[in-house]
C-alpha cells in the first residue's frame, strides 16, 4: 500500500490519500477522497489493485502503481500530473 499511496501522493496531490486499517479483514486499505467523491476503500487483489468500496467496488485497477494512481484520480475527477517526457 506505501507504494500505491506515495504514486497517487505524487500524481494527484490534490486527492486525499492515507493507509488504513481494515479491522475486520486485518488488512490494509488506501482510503481516497477528492472533493465530494469518497472516501473509497482501495485493496490488494492478489494481482492487482482493486476498489474494495464505493460504486466501483470489486472491479479491478492496473497492478501498476502509477496507472493505478491516475485511474484512482480519474475516477474522483481529480487531474493528473503528467511525467516529462524522456529526451
Amino acid at each position: 500500500m506505501e507504494v500505491l499511496h506515495a504514486a497517487v501522493r505524487r500524481r494527484a496531490p490534490q486527492v486525499a490519500a492515507a493507509i488504513v486499517l481494515d479491522a475486520e479483514a486485518g488488512l490494509r486499505r488506501l482510503c481516497v477522497t477528492y472533493r465530494d467523491a469518497g472516501p473509497y476503500a482501495v485493496g490488494w487483489g492478489g494481482t492487482a489493485y482493486e476498489w474494495r468500496s464505493g460504486p466501483a467496488s470489486g472491479l479491478p485497477l492496473p497492478a501498476d502503481p502509477e496507472r493505478a494512481a491516475d485511474s484512482i484520480a480519474a475516477a474522483l475527477g481529480a487531474l493528473t500530473r503528467q511525467e516529462p517526457s524522456a529526451p
